[in-house]
């Protein structure tokens, strides 16, 4: 009797160890992914400042081509078909520049607000990891 209680004891004591090691393995392997999400989303951030920066200098160089064009037309003249080559190359310039708007202001929203990012990599992680746990399982997809 005491040595079947000795062996059912040390067996849970092996099942309970190597329980510890599969989950710092798979801890192990979450915080692989965690810091490679970290260094991508570091080099995601170093690449929107410029990029901000670029659609800055693209608005203002739009709003002063508008400038231009406007100025052109207001001095054509009696010119019926260049005005009306004006009109459309001004309409283009508008919508163009509203574009331009729409993605700084997104560029902004990242630049300055990395949360968003963030709660994207964490929850690429999370994803990454639970896809790990499946194949360790044998039920995930192959890759």
């Amino acid at each position: 009797m005491a040595k079947t209680i000795k062996d059912l004891l040390l067996a849970l004591l092996n099942a309970t160890l190597i329980l510890v090691a599969l989950c710092l393995f798979l801890g192990w392997k979450f915080a692989e992914t965690i810091e490679g999400v970290q260094d991508r989303l570091a080099q995601s951030l170093a690449v929107v400042q410029p990029l901000k920066e670029q659609a800055q200098g693209l608005r203002a160089e739009v709003g002063t081509l508008r400038e231009d064009l406007a100025t052109i037309k207001a001095g054509t003249g009696d010119d019926p078909e260049l005005d009306q080559k004006l009109s459309q190359a001004l309409t283009r310039l508008d919508s163009l520049q509203d574009r331009l708007e729409a993605t700084q202001d997104k560029l902004g929203d990242v630049a300055e607000n990395p949360e968003l990012l963030i709660d994207f990599a964490v929850t690429t992680a999370v994803d990454a990891a639970t896809q790990r746990v499946l194949r360790l399982r044998g039920c995930g997809e192959r890759t």
